[in-house]
């Protein structure tokens, strides 16, 4: 176990390729795959409700940035930081479709309207830093440099929507939204591993871990969504 710093990259040759990474490359597939899987399953439900739809596009398009993502460490030999890029933009959008999600839920209107402005602003003022980032700082000699921004902007906007919110709704609205703050939680070991730089072994590093917990959190985001579909169905047929 190493903590507080990497260890050595691993680079494999597949098809005369350098890849980098490919544990990152494995665990970053996976989770694309489960969200593609959830996505595909919520595809039907899109059009019942805000709260479905957002839920939907947000699987989706997080499923795509993961699978960049991976695609990103594999391929770093060759395109650098700049290989990320996609999934860095798309990933900070992917948490806005999750707040999207939550307040469709908001019933006052004075309220609803503050969390919207509140959520849009967030996502403006990320991009603007995360811009600055990419132009004025050094990504080459320190690639995590654009990542801060997207990793605070995460932790934040989940913790907020799905946590807060999914708490409250599961009071006020349906007590199946408790699997979407409890998904919360689950991933919350995941920023432990991937800021304190925990690292299990070269094969399972703080990337791997992170996608650990943070797979495990969207499942239960998925069952709560899923949850609170059941149950409006089971009160429109009574």
């Amino acid at each position: 176990m190493l903590i507080g710093k990497d260890f050595d990259k691993i680079h494999v040759t597949l098809f005369n390729l350098d890849i980098c990474e490919p544990n990152v490359l494995i665990t970053d597939t996976l989770m694309a795959g489960a969200c593609l899987f959830f996505a595909y399953t919520l595809y039907a439900h899109r059009k019942e409700s805000e709260f479905h739809r957002f839920w939907y596009l947000f699987f989706l398009i997080f499923g795509i940035s993961s699978f960049a993502g991976g695609l990103g460490h594999g391929l770093y030999t060759y395109f650098g930081p700049w290989g990320k890029l996609f999934t860095w933009i798309t990933g900070v959008y992917s948490i806005y479709l999750i707040e999207k999600a939550m307040i469709s839920l908001v019933k006052d209107p004075t309220i609803k309207r503050r969390y919207t402005l509140f959520s849009f602003l967030k996502l403006i003022v990320v991009y603007l830093v995360f811009v600055y980032i990419l132009l004025f700082l050094p990504i080459y000699t320190k690639p995590a440099l654009p990542f801060l921004p997207i990793a605070i902007n995460t932790i934040v906007g989940v913790v907020l929507s799905a946590g807060l919110l999914g708490y409250q709704f599961s009071k006020t609205i349906q007590p199946e939204m408790k699997y979407i703050y409890q998904g919360v939680l689950a991933m919350l070991p995941s920023a432990v591993f991937f800021l304190g730089k925990i690292n299990i072994h070269p094969w399972i590093d703080k990337n791997d871990a992170s996608h650990f917990f943070i797979t495990a959190g969207l499942f239960l985001f998925f069952k709560g969504v899923k949850a609170v579909q059941l149950s409006a169905s089971n009160h429109q047929a009574a």
